[in-house]
Formats: structure tokens, sequence, C-alpha cells
């Protein structure tokens, strides 16, 4: 038996302690924003301005706050399942990406946030595209190409580099052996014009 077929299923969750710092990040800045929102108020030279931004903030980071809260208390099953035959991230959709249909894995760094990106058949991109959420997600993939797939490691137990080198070694192994050599289509002849 070869390596790649000994290749255990995978199941990534989320990482309390990342979930923690998150967490804790979030709560402060949310304090930080509310606190200067209501002691500006009491401020003489503070614009309206600067208290209307500490009042975004507030609301902002609150919301992240508790968005972290609940992904603390309900991310007990995993949520990145990879195996031979594919990759699921219950996160964008309940179904499989076959390895087969993965084009080019490839990693993409936006600012300080790293992201595997899986490049696939067309077809299989628009079945990511059903809710609201994943709208957002296909408008962001358009700088990356239309049929491309974002998978997220904040927050998970690997850190993108060990997610990006995973997936090409399962891609590597659930990949048929004559995609690799697989032969180019013919491109069409031009039809002259009269």
């Amino acid at each position: 038996m070869s390596e790649s077929q000994n290749l255990p299923n995978l199941a990534i969750g989320y990482s309390r302690a990342r979930l923690l710092t998150l967490f804790g990040g979030s709560g402060l800045l949310t304090l930080l924003f509310a606190g200067l929102a209501f002691t500006w108020q009491e401020g003489k030279n503070i614009t309206s301005f600067q208290v209307a931004a500490c009042y975004v903030g507030a609301v902002f980071f609150g919301l992240a706050t508790c968005r972290m809260l609940w992904r603390l208390f309900s991310a007990r099953q995993p949520v990145v399942f990879i195996s031979r035959v594919g990759i699921r991230d219950t996160r964008l959709a309940g179904e499989t990406i076959a390895w087969s249909a993965v084009r080019k894995i490839m990693l993409w760094e936006q600012r300080t946030q790293k992201f595997v990106v899986l490049k696939v058949d067309p077809l299989i991109a628009e079945r990511f595209s059903g809710g609201f959420a994943t709208q957002a997600l296909v408008l962001m993939n358009k700088a990356l190409g239309a049929d491309s797939v974002i998978v997220k490691a904040g927050g998970l137990t690997m850190n993108t580099e060990t997610l990006l080198e995973t997936c090409k070694q399962y891609w590597g192994a659930g990949r048929p052996a004559h995609a690799d050599h697989a032969v180019p289509e013919p491109q069409p002849a031009p039809e002259p014009v009269s």
C-alpha cells in the first residue's frame, strides 16, 4: 500500500484558545469604544463625528463579541472535513468538493489574513453561492477569479499553512493518476470571415 492510501479522514474544529483570544480582544475593544463614546460627551473640544465613530465601533465590536461568545458555546463539532474523496467546509455548504473538481490549491494573503483558495470547476463554484453570506464571499472571490472557493482557517485548530499543505497532500492522493498528464483539448479553429 502506498502512503496516499493510508491518509486518515480529518475533522477540524474550532480552537477554544483562539476563540477565547478573539473573544477577549473584541470584548476589550467594545469596552474601549463604549467608554470613549460615553466619556467624550462630557468633553468640550470633541466633534460629533468622533462620538458617532465611537458608537459605531462599540456596536461593531459588541456584535463581534457576541459572535465569538456564540462560537465558544456552539463550536463543539468539527467544521472542516478532509478525506481522500474531497473537502467539506460546513461554514460554506453541506456538500463535499471532490478533489477531481479542484484545479489548483493556493495561498491568498489579504493584508495580514491568509486563506486557502481552491480553484474549482465553474459549475462547482456556483453551488456555493446560495445564501447571503456566501453571496458576499462570491463577490470577494471575483478578485481571484469566479471559479474559486475560499477556506478560512481563522479560529480553527489548524493554521493556514498546515491546512494548505494538508489540502495539497490529500488533493494529490485523491486525484486520478491521469489527471496530472491530461492532454489539452484542441482549440477550435477560427471561422473565416467573409
